[in-house]
This record gives C-alpha cells, structure tokens and sequence, in this order.
C-alpha cells in the first residue's frame, strides 16, 4: 500500500512542470477570456445579446459555420475516392500515395498560400494557360475572393479527410465485396451495401476533423480571401487590433470555444460510433450507419418499378481487377498532383532569374537566395525563429516526456481530464490562444519579446510532444522496467537504461515536430511578437501582403527543404529505435 502510494505520488510529481507551464500561459489566460467577456463592473450578458443581435456579427458566425461546413462536405466528396484508392492499391502504391498525401502537411501554410496566390493570380499560371489556348480573353478573378479560399482550405484540410478515412477503409475486409458479387450482387451495390456503411466512421471523423480546423482558420481567408470574405476568427482579431474591444472579442473567443468543444466530443463520438448509447449514439448510428443502407433500398425499390430497359440493370460479368477501380484510382492520381501543385510551381520560380515572378522561368540564376542572406530584414527573422523554435522545443520536451510517462505508466484520480487538458491546446484556435496571452504578456512586459513569444509556443507545441511520445510508451513493454528493478535498479535508472533507449525514436521526432510547430507559427508570432521578436513567418506574411517579393519563393524552397529534411531524419531514427525495440523486446522475452 504504501509502495503504491509511493508511486501515485512519483507520477503525479512528473506531472508538475506541466503545470508549472499550462496553468499560468494557458488555463489561467483562458479564464482570464472567460471572466473578461461578463464585463468588469457591473457583470452582465450584455456580449453575449449583442453576438445574437447584432446581424453583423451573426451573418459572420453563420457564414464561418457555412465556409467550414462547405469546405469538409467537399473534402468528403474529393477524399473518399482518394482514400477507397489508396486501399485498393498495392501495399508500395499505398506508401507512395500516403507520402504523397501528407507532403502538403510538412509545407508551411505560409508557403502554399504564397504558391496559390502565384498559380490563381491575373498572371499566374492558371490564366496564362487559358489565354495562351484562346479560351478566354481576359483574366479570370481567381484569388483574393472566395474561389481562393476555398481552393487554399482544401488544399490544407484535405489531407485531414484522406488520412482517418483511409485508416477506417484499412479496417474493412474488402473480400466481402468480392463475396456479395459471386452472389449476383453489381460493383455498385456491394460497395453501397457494404462498404458505405462500414466506412461511415471514418467519413464521419474526417469531415469533422475538417469542420473544426476550419472554423478556426486565420492565415487562408486573411491572404486569399477578399474583403467581403470576412471569417469570424479574423473579426475577433479586428475587435482587437483595430476596435480595442476586449470584452465583445472575449465573448466571441468563448462562443468559438464552445463550438470546437462540441465539435471535440462529435468527434469522440464519431472515433467510437460503434460503442456510441443513448439518444444521441442512436441518432448517428441511424444516419451515418444505417442511412446508406435505407436509400440503397429506397432505389432498389425505385428501380424494381421500372422496366428492365429503363432500369439500367446490366449482367453482372466479371471484370479485370484494374478496371473495377478505375475511377477513383484517375480521381485519386489527379488529387494527388493537385496537392502537389504548389510545390513544384514554387521550386522552379525561387531559382528564377527574372525580377518579377514568371513561369517558367527564363533564365536560371541564385539571385533571389542571395538576396535572402544580404539583407538584415530576412536574416534577422530568421534567427530570430531559429532561437524562438530551439527555446520552446526544450521547454517543450522537458515538460512533455515527463507528462507522458506520467499519464501512460500512472494510475492516479483524474488521468483522463489530465490528459485532455495536455492535449487541448490543439484543439484551441490559436486566435483564442494568442488572444488570452496577449493581455497577460503586456502585464508581465514580454510582448515584443523572444522569451515570451517562446514560453507561448511551447503551449502550442507541447500537446504534439505529448501524443508522439505517449503513442510509443504505449507499445513499450513495461515489463522491461520492471524486470530492471528487480536486479536492483531504481526507477530513474531504470527508465534512463531501458526505457529511454527504446523511446529515442519518438523523442527525436517529437523535438522535430515541437521546432517545427514553433517554426511554423505565424498567428501567435502576429499577436506577441511585435518589431522586437519579428519571426520568418511574420515576416513572409508581410511580404506576401503587402510586397510579391521573389526572395518569398526563395524562402519558401528553403522552408520546404528543411522541413523535408529533419522529417526524414525523424523517420530513419524511428526505423533505426523500432528495430532496437524488437531486439529489446526479444532479449526481455
């Protein structure tokens, strides 16, 4: 009894420098938002009547809800081909096509707004290839309206779709679609008896992973969108920036709130749909489980109604196994380049020799990478990012690794909400984030501050330390630990021995994945880091509205390349640690 006490108490102490961390720059601020958005003296409701009265502010929110609920229907449309695809696909096409689906999540959305605004522009590549075929006369309106946010938020949520779909998809036993039609059932109905159904899980996740990220989406609508493509998100920091009212964008902070944690538990939901009891778990399970099957029914009975020639109905004869995925297979391919578009209209024009961007280029030439390093204004943001990233990264990790041990080894009242609450800050939009810390940073003098700007980051990069190194500590056999102990090991020796070792791969991806977070960010750099603490993102987003500058491709290609690089680094060390696990797994054995 008094060993296990021991323990909880060991845990729960791991435990604190997360603490230590969240509760002053993240639950603190956020409370702080809360109390703010009742009024100071007296407290009232009175934001909150305005939110729903005033027909600006609603005609905004309804048109955000619209926007995200728009942007993952699309994505359901566009990704399951692409993920029924990848399925169906031979196991090396199926590693191809999953790289090939995450490379726009390893890209900056800095970089792919600056490439959309280059493909989608008067002159950009879309419009010189339809002038230069005679199929129109003069320049489309591509981007800076709502045509480009919309092609710029499928490009980044679009992955969010394909990825938990495609997993759900790999649960599915597809020799059941094979069996149905040895018993006269068509391709069609197979799939929509079968497989719609099954899938429905997955469809659901994804589109309201989608749903949620877009709702909270800053940087797309603010560079692609036009002036009547007012998200809500961007009026909150209008109430800020140019307003000065605290108290209603509090309120709207807290709305927004509430609406991705109804989203969140959806989404839980959504993950266990078949576990899923009550009035609620019933009323998904009729319509995303057996909504599919009804309408299957309804146009059998449709179609039994019509006459035989009239019906469509066609022998059902055995087809090559290349044609029956014909379609999605064309569709995914063509998804594909689509995500990868950006990309490679970005890398050619960043070696361009012209003064203004062209594509292709003309000439060849370093120019533009030159001019990156011989001026002060991108060289110093640069660093600056660089420090900032490196901060928050080891704070980051010296708070993470102990958490996640902590809620993954511990048992102790409390772990669940513990656990959510290490997670939510990726959840939270970083708006609300920035927003909350902005206020508490100008009382403690850290705005415009390298310091500041990395204690921020390191909230917003510690839940993605925590996922990666819990994920592994939950495949590694706790045994080991034991096993050490008993030959007279302590626990910390025993974790720094045999634990650690096996964990290193996760680690070392988790410190790249933590720098590239803060690396990344441009909302929190916006708010917190002033003239003083100008971050490369910060700096891009001024060249990108304000200036289309070529050095912002040479960037970008550089931004790319890091990124490509440290996560191939991160996947050698993963394949290099779970060879060492199997190998410290059989030894243990």
């Amino acid at each position: 009894m008094i060993a296990h006490s021991s323990r909880r108490l060991g845990m729960l102490t791991l435990l604190i420098p997360a603490a230590l961390i969240l509760c002053p720059l993240y639950i603190y601020p956020l409370a702080k938002i809360v109390a703010l958005s009742f009024g100071s003296n007296p407290v009232s409701i009175q934001h909150y009547v305005e939110l729903f009265s005033d027909p600006f502010l609603l005609r905004v929110f309804l048109q955000t809800l619209r926007l995200s609920a728009t942007i993952a229907l699309l994505c359901v449309v566009i990704g399951y081909p692409v993920a029924y695809a990848m399925r169906v696909a031979s196991e090396k096409t199926q590693r191809n096509m999953v790289v090939m689906i995450m490379l726009p999540l390893w890209t900056s959305v800095l970089v792919r707004c600056f490439a959309w605004i280059v493909i989608l522009g008067r002159n950009g590549l879309i419009n010189d290839a339809l002038r230069g075929t005679g199929i129109i006369d003069h320049p489309l309106k591509l981007v800076y309206n709502s045509t480009g946010v919309y092609v710029g938020m499928l490009h980044v949520m679009l992955p969010f779709m394909v990825l938990p779909l495609y997993n759900n998809l790999c649960r599915i036993d597809l020799k059941l679609i094979s069996a149905a039609e040895s018993l006269g059932s068509s391709r069609i109905s197979a799939f929509l008896w079968i497989v719609l159904p099954l899938s429905m899980p997955g469809v659901l996740s994804g589109a309201l992973l989608v749903f949620m990220g877009s709702v909270g989406l800053y940087v797309i609508p603010a560079l692609l969108g036009g002036l009547s493509e007012t998200t809500y998100v961007m009026l909150i920091e209008k109430q800020i920036n140019e307003l000065n009212n605290w108290e209603l964008a509090a309120a709207m902070s807290v709305l927004l709130l509430v609406v991705t944690g109804l989203l969140t538990l959806l989404y839980e939901r959504a993950l266990n749909l078949d576990a899923a009891t009550g009035f609620f778990g019933r009323i998904l399970k009729g319509i995303f489980q057996q909504g599919p099957i009804t309408l299957l029914i309804w146009r059998q009975r449709m179609l039994a109604k019509l006459p035989r020639w009239a019906s469509g109905e066609r022998s059902h004869r055995m087809q090559r196994p290349g044609a029956r995925h014909g379609f999605s297979t064309t569709v995914a391919w063509i998804v594909i380049a689509a995500l990868a578009l950006p990309m490679l209209v970005i890398f050619p024009m960043a070696f361009g020799g012209d003064s203004y961007l062209t594509f292709p280029p003309r000439s060849l030439s370093l120019r533009w990478f030159e001019n990156f390093f011989s001026r002060d204004d991108w060289v110093t943001p640069l660093i600056t990012s660089f420090q900032v990233g490196i901060i928050a990264t080891i704070m980051s990790m010296l708070v993470g690794v102990p958490a996640s041990y902590a809620i993954v080894r511990g048992r102790f009242p409390g772990k669940g909400v513990i656990t959510a609450l290490l997670i939510s800050p990726m959840i939270v939009p970083v708006v609300i984030l920035a927003i909350s810390l902005y206020a508490l940073f100008a009382k403690m003098n850290l705005l415009g501050s390298v310091l500041g700007l990395a204690f921020a980051h390191t909230v917003l990069a510690l839940p993605y330390v925590v996922v990666t190194v819990s994920a592994a500590l939950r495949t590694t056999d706790p045994s080991l630990e034991a096993a050490a102990s008993t030959l007279g090991a302590g626990p910390i020796r025993a974790f720094c021995r045999v634990t650690l070792p096996i964990l290193k791969p996760a680690i070392v991806s988790a410190t790249f994945l933590a720098f590239l977070t803060s690396f990344d960010d441009l909302v929190l750099a916006l708010f917190l880091g002033g003239t003083n603490a100008k971050t490369l993102p910060l700096r891009m987003w001024e060249g990108i509205r304000f200036e289309i500058d070529p050095t912002i491709a040479a960037v970008s290609v550089m931004l790319i390349c890091v990124t490509l690089t440290l996560k191939f680094i991160g996947e050698r060390t993963a394949k290099r640690g779970a060879k060492a696990g199997r190998v410290a797994g059989a030894v243990g054995r």
